[in-house]
């Protein structure tokens, strides 16, 4: 078993913007790994454990720290605490002025104050309790992709599901979605930071030339996710997992409960990169070469069973998978050609690995190259169109995507935060991938999803 390194949690509660990288990495610990050039400098690793997110300006200093859901409730942040009562609120900060309680729908309620040196705070309060406090430089300036000497696009593209299912292996030029990945071994395929279980391959899509910015020679991205729905996590392996995106080192000697996660994480394939939605359902993004990408099927990995994860629930996805799910959750449903997903497939599939061959073809959008932002916000460094706008109507644009989409126009039906124009969004007919329904942004850059 590993021994516990938490963070320093009063130490991160006494965090200010414009502390120095060394402050935050002292409070963090042995956790601690400063952001990679493409993570805009975001310190996200703790968030899944520790309910911590922090961000480094430019000249690496604190910008902002955001504090939520099941951090420590006894760290005082500025005055205030996570989970405080807000009836206590008025007496603590008098200065802080929430926003007029909702007329039904959910009770969130927001304010912020000033804080010395030029600094601000920011609460939100849900259902009596405080649920979230961010400490915040307005004036930070934080890296963005902009600083990676990267050529924004100039064309977005659209990405179509061919109708018909084809047998396991089959051609596939433009890439496929369910079926099984290819060109990586099954010691590479990517485990659940949640249980430690094999993720679900949803789709493998070649990437147009201009969105390859994680180097020239990876021409494809294959992504996985967790699609197990209750019971997920296995603390033991959430702890083990989570060493691949903090700054522990693998241990040498690892209890034989975790020795086979630990051996995982050593054997993950290099261009491996790992995200959450907002469930804390691990998203994994592999980037191929093209050899990878013509390489043979790999076949899923015998699920690790060990001590660590004997509680975590079989997953839906090995029992029926996504080219089985076209025909409804059990697979079971009779053909009927009413039913879009089942116009899609053509047919029941034949086996379980059976694919949809994917077509990609260049899009007429405005909005590409230019980073997108969301409807009603002030800063639009590129004159980005937000779908819907007022400037959207008086141009009259009308446009639609299938599929999968890179680049362009951001039509989701949600909001987003920052995001580069390198981006895709994937929908739930890509590969079965559970979105809840909505269209969901993935950036290129960050690799992270926005969900």
């Amino acid at each position: 078993m590993l021994e516990p390194t938490p963070p320093d949690m009063q130490a991160l509660g006494a965090l200010r913007p414009g502390d120095p990288a060394e402050k935050l990495a002292a409070a963090v610990g042995s956790r601690w790994r400063a952001p990679l050039p493409h993570e805009g400098g975001w310190v996200r690793y703790l968030d899944r454990s520790f309910h911590v997110t922090a961000r480094l300006d430019r000249a690496g200093r604190l910008g902002r720290i955001e504090f939520r859901g099941n951090f420590d409730p006894e760290v005082s942040i500025a005055g205030l605490r996570v989970r405080m009562p807000e009836a206590e609120l008025a007496a603590v900060a008098p200065d802080l002025h929430l926003s007029k309680p909702p007329e039904g729908g959910a009770p969130y309620r927001f304010g912020s104050r000033d804080l010395p040196s030029g600094a601000r705070q920011f609460v939100e309060t849900g259902y009596g309790k405080v649920q979230r406090i961010q400490l915040f430089h307005p004036k930070a300036v934080y890296p963005s992709w902009r600083d990676l000497s990267l050529t924004p696009p100039s064309a977005a593209f659209n990405v179509r599901v061919v109708p018909g299912l084809k047998p396991r292996g089959s051609d596939a030029p433009e890439g496929w979605c369910c079926g099984l990945p290819r060109g990586i071994t099954p010691a590479q395929w990517p485990l659940s930071t949640e249980t430690g279980l094999p993720l679900e391959h949803h789709f493998t899509v070649r990437v147009p030339e201009p969105y390859r910015v994680h180097g020239a020679q990876y021409v494809a991205l294959a992504l996985f996710s967790d699609t197990t729905t209750e019971n997920r996590s296995a603390p033991q392996v959430l702890d083990v997992m989570t060493m691949a995106m903090d700054g522990r080192a693998l241990p040498e000697a690892p209890d034989p409960a975790i020795a086979p996660f630990v051996a995982s994480l050593r054997n993950r394939h290099p261009m491996e990169f790992r995200s959450y939605d907002i469930l804390y359902s691990t998203h994994a993004a592999i980037w191929l070469t093209e050899a990878e990408f013509n390489g043979p099927e790999c076949e899923p990995p015998e699920p690790i069973r060990t001590a660590a994860n004997e509680d975590a629930q079989w997953q839906d996805w090995r029992q029926t998978t996504a080219a089985q799910r076209l025909f409804g959750w059990n697979g079971q449903e009779p053909f009927d050609s009413d039913y879009y997903l089942h116009r899609l497939a053509g047919r029941r599939p034949e086996g379980p690995w059976d694919i949809l061959a994917l077509s990609i073809t260049p899009a007429e959008d405005p909005n590409a190259g230019r980073e997108p932002v969301d409807f009603g916000e002030g800063h639009n460094p590129d004159g980005y169109v937000p779908a819907f706008s007022e400037e959207w109507d008086r141009l009259g644009l009308e446009l639609k995507y299938d599929d999968l989409q890179f680049g362009g126009t951001v039509i989701t039906g949600d909001g987003f935060d920052e995001l580069s124009p390198f981006f895709l969004v994937i929908r739930e007919t890509a590969g079965m991938w559970n979105l809840a329904g909505h269209a969901v942004p993935f950036d290129l850059v960050s690799m992270r999803t926005l969900f």
